[in-house]
């Protein structure tokens, strides 16, 4: 059988590599930058309708073009590094697709938001990328091609903001379903390195451990600026604006079981209640949304951050089924108040698995074309394992590097004989699995 490729060099210490884009948004663990204006309906939460196709991902956004405007824009705000190499091409970026039809382009503008006006067109818009879809009804991974620059006066420094725009001068009302944006790096990310705590199931920034499937208002449910930082001070926060019906509930998924222990018997999370008293129900259910116990907290600040407790029964502590919880804001009314939430956590939780062995994964360029750089930094020593697959699970190569110690490692991988398509990765360090995707575009 024929070798795919031929070399894997490892090299121990090496200085970083410059990486070719960062995931910004996969609606799951990596969010980054900040939503403002946009013109459809934008569903950030939701199931992805087509698991079994090119994203296996449990949750992907949903978009409804407005047919009102022709130019109907997504806004994603947050300050990039130097843009050079997407000019130049030597630096692509990329996204994953459900289009309801084959042809539909697609168009990103990178733009500086103090001079880029509504009215004031090349003004402030730094450089445009395109790309199309070529599948109906089926996920894609699509990369984009610089195509021009209206406003060369932009410095390549001085951008940040993303406009993304589906089926650009059309007035229709399709709807598309996108995730794993992957998009310039950002000047400063305040989440790079920052490991991992299974503790905290989500707070919105650095730790997303649980995914939001559903909610009974799903467009209201998002990640926004706190907009009262006097007692909780996180920069963002979740907020989401009750349906108006009895039962309105927002489901959230963990990632497998979530594994009580004797020191993890409550959950704690932060509240801002328009019009306290109200009651706040978190229930613990199963993937099949069988309930395995509910729990009861209520506020009593109104207009203000304060911490609820929800205490878990001590037959539930050593329970193996718990996937799913379900918030309930003010059940049994009727109203449509908006609230936030922020930092959901289980104090005394820790993983099965309870050492991390691993920060900083990273694959670049990506997409890539004669060789990709695979890069981590072992926090502990550790028996290493690399392997690739294609999307339909076979193995492309493995690689046993037995025990290494801690520091940063990086492997060049050549990409050049592969065919087109996607690839994943998978780093397993004494037991545990990081994944990730590699895009290869010769």
């Amino acid at each position: 059988m024929k070798k795919i490729y031929s070399t894997f060099l490892l090299a121990l210490g090496l200085g970083l590599c410059a990486q070719a884009q960062i995931t910004w948004d996969n609606f799951q663990d990596t969010r980054k930058g900040t939503y403002g204006f946009i013109n459809g309906t934008f569903i950030p939460y939701g199931l992805n309708p087509d698991q079994s196709g090119a994203n296996t991902s449990l949750v992907a956004a949903t978009y409804t073009r407005n047919p009102a405007e022709l130019f109907d824009v997504i806004i994603l705000d947050g300050l990039m590094a130097d843009l050079s190499d997407y000019v130049s091409g030597a630096k692509q970026m990329s996204i994953d697709v459900w289009s309801p039809e084959a042809g539909i382009p697609i168009q990103i503008t990178l733009e500086n938001s103090i001079t880029a006006l509504p009215a004031n067109f090349p003004t402030g818009r730094h450089s445009v990328y395109l790309t199309e879809t070529t599948v109906a009804q089926a996920w894609e991974t699509l990369t984009f091609s610089f195509d021009t620059q209206p406003d060369p006066t932009v410095p390549d420094t001085d951008v940040d903001r993303i406009v993304l725009l589906f089926n650009p001068n059309t007035n229709t009302e399709a709807t598309y379903y996108w995730d794993n944006l992957n998009a310039p790096e950002l000047a400063s990310d305040p989440c790079e390195g920052v490991p991992t705590n299974e503790s905290i199931l989500n707070d919105f920034e650095c730790q997303q451990n649980i995914n939001f499937i559903a909610a009974s208002s799903p467009a209201s449910l998002r990640r926004v600026l706190n907009p009262d930082q006097t007692v909780n001070s996180s920069e963002y926060v979740g907020t989401y604006t009750r349906s108006g019906a009895d039962d309105d509930n927002i489901i959230a998924r963990t990632d497998g079981a979530l594994l009580l222990n004797d020191n993890s018997t409550q959950i704690t999370m932060d509240v801002w209640d328009p019009n306290a008293p109200s009651t706040v129900i978190l229930s613990l259910q199963t993937s099949t949304n069988d309930l395995i116990q509910e729990m009861v907290a209520e506020t009593s600040v109104s207009s203000g951050w304060e911490t609820l407790t929800f205490t878990i029964a001590p037959d539930v502590v050593s329970s193996t089924d718990i996937e799913q919880l379900v918030i309930l804001f003010d059940p049994g009314a009727s109203s449509t108040d908006t609230y936030y939430f922020d930092n959901i956590a289980v104090p005394g939780l820790t993983s099965a698995e309870d050492t991390e062995f691993v920060s900083d994964l990273k694959a670049y360029p990506n997409p890539a074309t004669d060789v990709v750089t695979l890069e981590y930094n072992l926090l502990s020593s550790g028996d290493v394992n690399i392997s690739l697959t294609d999307i339909t699970g076979r193995v492309i190569e493995n690689k046993t590097l037995n025990n290494q110690p801690n520091g940063t490692f990086r492997m060049d991988i050549s990409t050049g004989s592969y065919a087109d398509g996607i690839y994943l990765y998978n780093v397993n360090v004494s037991g545990q699995n990081h994944t990730g995707k590699i895009i290869v575009n010769n």
